[in-house]
């Protein structure tokens, strides 16, 4: 469904949209005050002070640079080139203008401001509805169709290897280049006191161990536990894959049936994207404040010049394994590949391309028995371009939120990102779906991803190229470190046979 001609451009359209409207009501019905907004206020003598607003609705006692005033004042809602007056009139200050230093949330808006609100909300509920069984699904029946474990061996062991290994490697560039530029840091003079009650505390490197591993499975899918419940789901389907398909042939049945009902309801939704992320969007911008867009467009802007760097890096290292690991040219390769990636970046769709990675792939010399088993598992599960665009935009909103990420969070973000992007396999735009774990792995909102759908479509183009360069790139290398599986046997070597996924209910 989300592959059906047009939808980019409705989404691009939506995204239009959005911005127009939010700039209408931005310009026509600003929010104003907001309850608990951090104010900086300008007085006569061109000298500064800072006003805490009261966090009620009501009238409330404002703090100025830390001192309760002795008169109360009611702000929520004063337009802020009306505050001056207001604020002076009570308390007998000299103001003569506000701008907001930070804003912990917008709490009250004008009717239609509020529609925006509910439609956008609306949308990303139903999105975080679908992640629990989106993730568990795909990540169980991703890893339990690989087919007996003991035949599994060699070739399965080494491709999960590399795609695993690529994967962390991608992140790790990722989250170092959006620490050098650090595009979110910005936006925290707006954004910082959103995520400071929600984010978790830096763990010590004990506590973030025993972490991963659940004592109630059932209550880290409840609590949206994503660290647990993605181990536990990743042992299941290991368990799985040691008693074969033939003993557990009706669990499986049951989960491929979950996961392609839930695919069929990610459609669904998707559908609503082009309405959702308008919304979005037309809510961000009419609730903020005039001065702060710049600094907005200016922190995308980097944010986008950031995924792109971190994904031309990943390319290369990946050309440079199969110049070392491969022994292949790289010049060769990128040659051969093009039609593929060509494609790729048309389609952003790996699955949709793999018919010509396949070919592609061919040409290199790989066997079919390596390139049958290794390129459609990573159309699937490997996501290199993927897993490095999660990392750096969950950093970056933690930056924009103001929340520090030690090591050791990074960490989890790397390891989480690696997981949920296997389990966004096969969705355009997949790693905006599946954006929600990993921020709920480190505690942060996930209120402002649609922020990210206004600059998405190019860079999803150029990581769906990362993504099927990778297949490609590991193929080569199983190929040359097999050398026992020769291309010129491939038409008498009928032992090997590819798994069909959706073929387990035969297989009893």
């Amino acid at each position: 469904m989300l592959e059906k001609k047009g939808f980019a451009l409705k989404v691009f359209a939506g995204i239009i949209v959005g911005i127009l409207l939010g700039l209408l009501l931005l310009f026509t019905l600003p929010v104003g005050l907001q309850p608990g907004d951090t104010l900086t206020a300008t007085l006569l003598d061109e000298s500064t002070i800072e006003i805490v607003l009261p966090a009620g609705k009501e009238a409330g006692i404002l703090s100025i640079d830390g001192t309760d005033s002795d008169e109360a004042v009611k702000t929520a809602g004063v337009a802020i080139a009306d505050a001056p007056g207001v604020i002076n009139e009570a308390l007998g200050t000299s103001i003569s203008s506000v701008k907001v230093k930070d804003r912990t949330g917008v709490t009250i808006r004008p009717l239609v401001t509020e529609l925006t609100y509910v439609g956008g909300q609306i949308f990303l509920r139903l999105l975080k509805m679908l992640i629990v069984p989106l993730i568990i699904a795909t990540v169980l029946i991703g890893i339990a169709s690989l087919g007996d474990i003991k035949k599994l061996g060699r070739l399965g062991g080494m491709t999960a290897m590399w795609y695993i290994g690529t994967m962390l490697v991608g992140t790790a560039i990722g989250l170092t280049m959006v620490n050098l530029i650090a595009p979110g840091a910005q936006l925290a003079s707006q954004w910082s006191s959103l995520a400071k009650d929600g984010a978790i505390a830096d763990k010590t490197a004990s506590e973030l161990i025993l972490r991963i591993i659940p004592t109630n499975p059932i209550q880290a899918i409840a609590t949206l536990d994503v660290v647990g419940m993605l181990f536990f789901t990743i042992l299941f389907a290991l368990a799985m894959l040691a008693m074969g398909k033939r003993r557990t042939a009706p669990v499986f049945n049951f989960f491929e049936g979950l996961n392609d009902i839930v695919f069929v309801l990610v459609g669904w939704v998707m559908t609503l994207a082009p309405w959702g992320v308008g919304l979005l969007i037309a809510h961000t911008v009419a609730t903020q404040d005039v001065a702060f867009l710049g600094t907005m467009a200016e922190s995308l802007g980097k944010f986008a010049l950031c995924v792109t760097a971190a994904l031309l890096l990943h390319w290369l290292f990946l050309l440079t394994m199969v110049k070392v690991f491969g022994k292949y040219n790289p010049v060769t390769f990128v040659k051969r590949m093009t039609p593929a990636m060509s494609v790729a970046f048309g389609t952003n769709s790996s699955s949709a391309t793999l018919p010509v990675t396949m070919e592609c792939i061919e040409t290199m010399g790989v066997s079919k028995r390596v390139r049958n088993f290794v390129a459609p598992v990573g159309a699937t599960l490997n996501m290199d371009g993927t897993a490095l665009f999660e990392a750096v935009s969950v950093l970056f909103f933690a930056q924009a939120f103001g929340v520090h990420l030690s090591l050791g969070m990074q960490i989890v973000v790397a390891l989480t990102a690696v997981v949920a992007a296997m389990g966004a396999a096969g969705i355009p735009s997949a790693g905006l779906v599946t954006m929600t774990l990993v921020l709920s792995a480190v505690g942060l909102p996930a209120s402002k991803v649609g922020l990210l759908w206004a600059i998405d479509r190019p860079l999803d183009m150029m990581r769906t190229v990362v993504n099927i360069t990778g297949d490609a790139v590991t193929c080569r290398i199983v190929q040359t470190l097999n050398p026992d599986l020769r291309p010129e046997d491939d038409d008498i070597a009928e032992e090997y046979e590819p798994i069909d996924p959706t073929a387990s209910h035969d297989d009893i």
